[in-house]
């Protein structure tokens, strides 16, 4: 973990947290902070310590420094994962705005040299996303920038928009209608939805005809990354139109077992083509127009505009782009 020395006095917030805390604010490592920050976002000492290249023991001993200056424990440790206290979640803001800030001073400046640079990006996709990008990407990034980090994150897309306004996701990849101003959008490439049956499927051969699609029983995948209600809303309308009430005998947040689940039952689920390709290649299933118009829609990428202008994602943008625009 690189050090960046010990906080300046004169830091934004520092004076207030330093009264109110009754702590000699330039004694305390700005390292120490940088392991808060991270265990805010992770809820994890394990991956605090991957994230920051350092040992579990190295963030424990973090840990109890920071409990040491702030008079607090900071974080519990729970089955849902290392949760903050009320003064670490009062602590949180001033916290990431302060670090964002030295940040962007420290890095704005730097050109990004893709084979030298030692970097993290956090990216915010659905388990799709990470299907059909993080494999592209990879590869790219162990040939031209092997220092280059990727750290995918799971949140909800209101959460995503101020986990980057704060600095602490660099993109999001997907279908996003809903981001507020400041924020840029690039699109990538455009999608439409297949339906997804197993071979040998007993009503559906040859073609998907309307009376078999409305007379299946279907699995409804809903992640929460991206906005797939948009087309799910398009399908309970076809089904509203024809008069008729949609069976929906699963409903799921991930797509993970999804290929073994179809192929093991006669359940029908509507997913982007390019998620239909990759899971039929696995299992022995097959994918079929949608009887209806379904709706199509762009695949992009989002970025905050504090972070516009910053030469390490600039060349995140351009390969993303570079690897997946124009897949029609």
């Amino acid at each position: 973990m690189r050090s960046l020395g010990s906080v300046h006095p004169n830091v934004r917030n520092a004076s207030c947290m330093t009264a109110r805390l009754g702590m000699n604010f330039r004694s305390l490592d700005l390292n120490l902070l940088l392991v808060f920050e991270s265990l805010l976002r992770t809820r994890s000492t394990t991956v605090t310590a991957e994230e920051l290249s350092l040992t579990q023991s190295a963030v424990s001993n973090a840990l109890k420094r920071l409990r040491l200056a702030f008079g607090d424990p900071l974080f519990v440790k729970t089955p849902q994962g290392m949760l903050p206290t009320d003064l670490a979640l009062s602590l949180a803001s001033p916290v990431t705005e302060g670090l964002g800030l030295i940040r962007g001073a420290v890095e704005a400046p730097q050109d990004f040299v893709p084979a030298l640079a030692q970097r993290t990006f956090r990216l915010y996709l659905s388990d799709i996303g990470q299907l059909i990008f993080i494999p592209k990407l990879m590869a790219t990034l162990a040939a031209d920038a092997p220092g280059v980090r990727i750290v995918t994150v799971d949140t909800t897309p209101r959460e995503a928009q101020n986990a980057m306004a704060m600095g602490d996701i660099d993109l999001t990849l997907g279908l996003f209608t809903r981001f507020a101003s400041g924020f840029h959008q690039q699109r990538l490439f455009r999608e439409h939805y297949v339906a997804l049956v197993r071979e040998g499927h007993p009503t559906i051969r040859g073609q998907l005809t309307g009376e078999a699609f409305l007379d299946a029983a279907h699995a409804v995948y809903r992640p929460t990354a991206g906005n797939h209600d948009v087309f799910e809303t398009a399908v309970e309308q076809w089904f509203a139109q024809a008069g008729r009430q949609r069976h929906v005998a699963l409903r799921m947040a991930h797509s993970m077992g999804l290929s073994a689940l179809i192929a093991a039952s006669d359940l029908v689920v509507c997913v982007p083509t390019r998620l239909g390709r990759a899971l039929k290649s696995a299992a022995d299933l097959r994918t079929y127009a949608l009887p209806f118009e379904g709706p199509e829609f762009d695949i992009s990428q989002h970025w905050h505009e504090r972070f516009h202008a910053d030469a390490g994602h600039r060349w995140l943008r351009s390969t993303l782009f570079r690897l997946f625009h124009g897949e029609d």
